[in-house]
């Protein structure tokens, strides 16, 4: 985030913010029709959020009053819920959470007018952790591509065995600097 124009900061943490609290609702459901539900609820509040809803909820406020001004609207980021419905009560990763990586990203490059299409096909690879060959990548989009380096370098190490590295290990920060100056 650190890497993105400070005035965008505040939507993209709210972006992040709603797809880790979506992660959390699909990661604390014993009862996948309870995780369901949650889900549901908040599909219908940022679809609400077109209509000028907006619960008092710090996040959907958050989103109402960075993102929406800068062309994100609550129904595509109602959209974000398919990403992790297939998810409650599976082990198995639906192409869904994968085209929704590809919509998280997607989204998060509409906050700044950047290519939607380059960033959907970085936020899937991310999703799928895949070494997916891209175009070099403009300034604009390069911290989307460190994370994608990132997930695919944890993702080489879970194949291989390895422990998961620390997260500011030299190597990683070498990794996201890498991808951020040199849009590789």
């Amino acid at each position: 985030m650190l890497y993105a124009p400070a005035d965008l900061r505040p939507a993209l943490f709210a972006l992040h913010g709603l797809d880790l609290e979506m992660a959390s609702v699909v990661a604390g459901t014993s009862e996948p029709m309870i995780g369901e539900i949650r889900l549901a609820w908040w599909r219908e509040a940022l679809a609400g959020l077109d209509a000028g809803v907006v619960p008092a909820q710090p996040l959907l406020e958050v989103l109402a009053k960075e993102a929406l001004p800068r062309g994100v609207t609550g129904a595509a980021l109602a959209g974000l819920e398919d990403r992790w419905i297939g998810l409650i009560g599976s082990d198995d990763v639906p192409d869904a959470h994968i085209a929704g990586g590809g919509l998280l990203f997607a989204l998060a490059a509409r906050l700044g007018g950047d290519d939607e299409e380059l960033a959907r096909r970085i936020g899937a690879a991310w999703a799928a952790g895949d070494d997916t060959p891209l175009p070099k990548v403009p300034t604009a989009l390069r911290p989307l591509l460190g994370l994608l380096r990132l997930a695919q370098r944890d993702a080489a190490r879970a194949r291989s065995g390895s422990l998961r590295e620390v997260r500011g290990n030299l190597a990683r920060q070498w990794c996201l600097l890498k991808a951020i100056a040199f849009g590789r």
